[in-house]
């Protein structure tokens, strides 16, 4: 991976941008984007759509703002809080949970807190085998009242998010919200790259980045009614499922080239367009896998359900929704590869 690469994603990362409160992200994003873009615009709900222009072929490439955390739900007399998932669906897993740093995102700043449950000490020894439910886990932010909790400006609704900094472990990297500040880093760098190419060598490209995937892809549905190309590349993590305790559910691993997503619990993918991308990269040698999931689901769906051809090319990633996601870099810039290569392809051709 380049260093620019690291650079953008390690950035990206430590930007809060929680379901909803993704402001912070999209200002990031916009003032990398305008510097290679001919237009570049907000819209209401807070999405990012940006353009180059190129031959009349025209194609979409999308990624989300936001990430994974939590809203405070409860703030006891004590000072201790409570806190409900952000994302639609099922509760984030518990497992994970007790001892991991947050921030809190109050108007005037982030406050450190830490998930917290009863320890061995008190538990005692039936209590420590057991997984607590969500209710016994809080946070503490190290207060004595509720009066303080709101003195600090935390209040019912205030966001949580994961504090984690991105590491380089061995060969891969670790950190939060790699899902899908990793999609962000990759369109950066193809608006780069795209606006050094001439004009008559690549197609007209709309980047979009969009809010609140994590909540049932409200973002792109607002994008969708008014999105006409001839083809959408999601750019997003694909799930990774080479580490223990796994039995090839996937069959996708780290290292070994961009997940190219047939279905997923919600849409089955462009066949048309996923033969072009995979054509692209036996054509230049960039390995690739192929993923059907179950417990997956992207900003595709609500854009294919316009009647736009969607496929998704993704970096394998361990350990999705947690504070310590795990890529490779190799497979990032291999995202990039084959994406640029294939619009390349794409400027003058038939669609």
């Amino acid at each position: 991976m380049p260093e620019r690469v690291f650079e953008l994603l390690n950035e990206l990362s430590a930007t809060p941008g929680p379901v909803g409160r993704e402001e912070m992200v999209q200002d990031y994003v916009r003032e990398h984007l305008k510097k290679y873009c001919e237009e570049i615009r907000t819209d209401k709900i807070g999405n990012i759509v940006a353009a180059i222009e190129g031959t009349s072929n025209h194609y979409a490439l999308v990624a989300h703002a936001d990430e994974v955390g939590f809203f405070i739900s409860n703030i006891d007399d004590s000072g201790f809080l409570q806190a409900k998932w952000s994302t639609q669906g099922y509760m984030p897993d518990l497992r994970l949970l007790p001892g991991q740093w947050v921030l809190l995102m109050t108007d005037d700043g982030l406050i450190p807190g830490c998930f917290c449950v009863k320890t061995a000490h008190i538990a005692g020894a039936k209590g420590k085998n057991t997984l607590p439910k969500w209710e016994d886990v809080f946070i503490d932010i190290g207060v004595e009242s509720s009066a303080e909790v709101e003195e600090i400006g935390i209040h019912i609704g205030t966001p949580v998010i994961y504090a984690a900094p991105v590491e380089r472990v061995g060969k891969h990297l670790m950190g939060k919200s790699f899902d899908d500040r990793v999609g962000l880093a990759e369109m950066i760098v193809l608006a780069e790259r795209l606006s050094m190419t001439p004009k008559e060598q690549r197609p007209t490209v709309t980047f979009v980045s969009t809010v609140m995937e994590e909540i049932g892809a409200k973002g792109a549905s607002a994008v969708a009614r008014d999105l006409d190309v001839d083809g959408v590349i999601i750019l997003e993590i694909g799930l990774a499922d080479d580490y223990p305790g796994t039995h090839g559910e996937a069959s996708v691993g780290l290292g070994k080239g961009p997940v190219i997503v047939i279905k997923d619990n919600q849409i089955v993918y462009s066949h048309k367009l996923n033969k072009k991308i995979i054509a692209i990269a036996e054509d230049r040698k960039i390995a690739f896998q192929r993923a059907v999931y179950h417990n997956y689901a992207t900003d595709g769906f609500p854009i294919a359900s316009q009647g736009q051809l969607v496929a998704v090319v993704g970096v394998p990633c361990r350990y999705s929704h947690s504070s310590f996601e795990s890529i490779d870099p190799i497979d990032v810039q291999n995202v990039i590869e084959l994406v640029y290569h294939f619009l390349i392809s794409e400027a003058n051709e038939e669609v």
